[in-house]
């Protein structure tokens, strides 16, 4: 490629004059949604002035810009986005590595940062992601993620709660609407997108003077591909995007279980003002769905989208934020996890959205494309016995189970196989196999699938791994046990991956050295460490390896800098072949699961 100017502005003010300074500081950069021939670049640039400042941004296959691949022209934005400057570069190459960085008229170079653009859909060629999620400005900086920028991955899956809108004592709490006030002012409006674009900003600073950035060198380590989660949106009702305009938190009209009033949440101005702050913040890319025949989904940001890493590796990104019916309660704002979840006109993802997941996967399948990625916030996979209550009702398997089981019985029935669903949300790490069910009202009915798995990882620094001080591996060993055990009591497939699993090898644990040989429960369960996985994908798609890596937790408000005591190692991994060992496995029965599961626990 030759230089070139070429604009690309993302809802940036045109026209606006542009004022060159000496004095430009930059927040940090960030590059996301990659795909083969473009990204999105971004950078927040203040100069202490209200004007807008006129920056050029450098794109270069050499991380010195001795040759410059092209060079875009953008604005930042303080009147309508915080400073920021967003736009897509276009005009790149296939499975390329790129480097960029921001320069304004005064010669005030930003950091760099490095993407790769996705392969040729027929290539043959290794793919390494990163994925986790949920940042509380109560755990900065975020030890647990000191070194993923030498990671050299082709791309970050951050799944959500990018920030949270609680305090910390270096942070107020971010403007939460009330549980019952739907009808926001603008006054109100225009604040929560003030607060929210607060905490977003702090993500990048640091908590000690001179000390660690935060997520700063994360952001720009490599592409970013970001999804929306709770935390985002309040934490309240708006979470619920597919959920009536008027209905509240902890809402107990079941007439609003499933919602035929017309109106919806993500058409009101409080959901739109927390999106404006993720917008600004987030390197997506901002395109409109366009259904006409589906009023929930209809001129929303959209969120979803597939990208195709080479021959073997198709990822698949999953909104289940924006268009979800209401978060089931109880008459005392408890989760109700019970029948109601069984609905089966409730749902996760919305009809228009359902429906294209489904095509994007039989459309890999038939394709040839080996290993099927699916991002979902929200865990997928069942902790509990129905109605339990120890899976939380904005998890797939209580309050969506009905939508659930139509999505893993249609990858069934078209024998979709090697499909692997990433999630946070649950502030532990664990991996399981998935199953459906022929009743959704029976536990006994449960069918384990064929090559169709639930890895959950994180959080990146956040509450709940805090509450486990003992890391030991005995300690750990014995939590595990009791959940394995627990649940196979309560007839639910347990956690971790069948030790009998012909296509698991490869098995690592900290502390276990012959976890290959004794697959245990623990062996893929982490309840108290901030940390992040990894897919490493063979170039000839044969295998997969997983590897979780983090840092003992800590507690909250102490802000500990990145030191020997919190280096980032290895908790558990384990790889996956895509086809089957000589002997074969089957689809089973519950009790078939059970008889399989031989395991020595630890």
């Amino acid at each position: 490629m030759t230089n070139r100017l070429n604009v690309v502005a993302i809802a940036l003010a045109a026209g606006l004059p542009v004022v060159a300074s000496a004095q430009t500081s930059y927040l940090g950069v960030a590059a996301g949604d990659a795909d083969s021939t473009s990204a999105v670049l971004w950078t927040r640039a203040t100069d202490g002035t209200t004007n807008p400042i006129g920056l050029t941004a450098q794109v270069s296959t050499d991380p010195n810009f001795g040759t410059i691949d092209a060079s875009y022209s953008v604005n930042t934005d303080p009147a309508n986005r915080d400073s920021v400057a967003k736009f897509v570069a276009t005009g790149l190459n296939a499975g390329t590595n790129y480097y960029y960085r921001f320069v304004s008229p005064g010669n005030v170079v930003s950091g760099t940062g490095k993407f790769k653009t996705t392969p040729d859909a027929n290539a043959r060629v290794g793919v390494k992601f990163g994925f986790s999620g949920d940042c509380d400005g109560q755990w900065r900086p975020y030890s647990s993620i000191r070194n993923l920028p030498g990671k050299n991955l082709d791309a970050f899956i951050n799944l959500g709660d990018t920030i949270y809108e609680t305090a910390s004592t270096r942070s107020a709490a971010a403007v939460v609407p009330s549980a019952t006030n739907n009808n926001l002012t603008s006054a109100q409006a225009a604040q929560i997108t003030t607060d929210y674009r607060r905490k977003y900003r702090e993500q990048f600073e640091t908590t000690t003077s001179g000390g660690f950035t935060g997520l700063k060198s994360f952001f720009a380590g490599q592409a970013n591909y970001t999804l929306l989660d709770n935390h985002e949106l309040g934490n309240r009702q708006y979470i619920n995007g597919g959920a009536p305009a008027n209905a509240i938190n902890g809402d107990t009209d079941t007439s609003k279980d499933v919602n035929t009033t017309g109106t919806y949440m993500n058409k009101t101005a409080g959901f739109g003002a927390f999106i404006q702050a993720y917008k600004d913040y987030q390197p997506i890319r901002e395109t409109t769905v366009s259904a006409p025949s589906d009023a929930r989904s209809d001129g929303t940001l959209k969120m979803y989208d597939a990208h195709q890493w080479g021959k073997n590796v198709s990822y698949i990104q999953v909104d289940d934020r924006s268009y979800r019916d209401i978060r089931l309660k109880t008459a005392g704002n408890v989760d109700d996890t019970g029948p109601r979840g069984t609905n089966v006109n409730r749902t996760m993802l919305g009809t228009t959205q359902l429906n294209w997941v489904k095509q994007q996967l039989s459309d890999a399948q038939a394709n040839g494309t080996v290993w099927k990625v699916l991002s979902v916030s929200s865990p997928i996979d069942q902790i509990g016995a129905f109605g339990s209550g120890l899976d939380g009702g904005k998890s797939w398997i209580t309050g969506y189970r009905a939508e659930r089981n139509n999505l893993l019985k249609y990858i069934a029935d078209n024998n979709i196989t090697n499909v692997i669903f990433l999630s946070t949300d649950d502030h532990q790490s664990r991996a399981n196999e998935l199953g459906y069910f022929d009743d959704i009202n029976n536990q006994a009915t449960y069918h384990r699938m064929d090559r169709v798995y639930s890895i959950v990882a994180g959080p990146i620094g956040a509450g709940g791994p805090d509450g486990v001080t003992n890391h030991s591996f005995a300690n750990i060993s014995n939590l595990a046990t009791g959940l394995f055990n627990s649940q196979v009591a309560a007839g639910v497939d347990p956690v971790g991956l069948d030790a009998n699993n012909p296509y698991l090898f490869n098995v690592r644990r900290e502390g276990h050295a012959s976890a290959n040989a004794e697959r245990s429960a623990v062996d893929f369960f982490s309840p108290d460490t901030f940390n992040y996985a990894l897919l490493n994908f063979s170039a000839d798609g044969s295998t997969l390896d997983v590897s979780v890596e983090g840092i003992n937790s800590y507690a909250p408000n102490s802000f500990p800098e990145p030191g020997a005591t919190s280096d980032v190692r290895e908790i558990f991994g384990f790889s996956l072949s895509a086809v089957p060992a000589p002997s074969c496995v089957a689809i089973v029965g519950l009790a078939g699961v059970f008889a399989s599961r031989r395991r020595r626990l630890a």
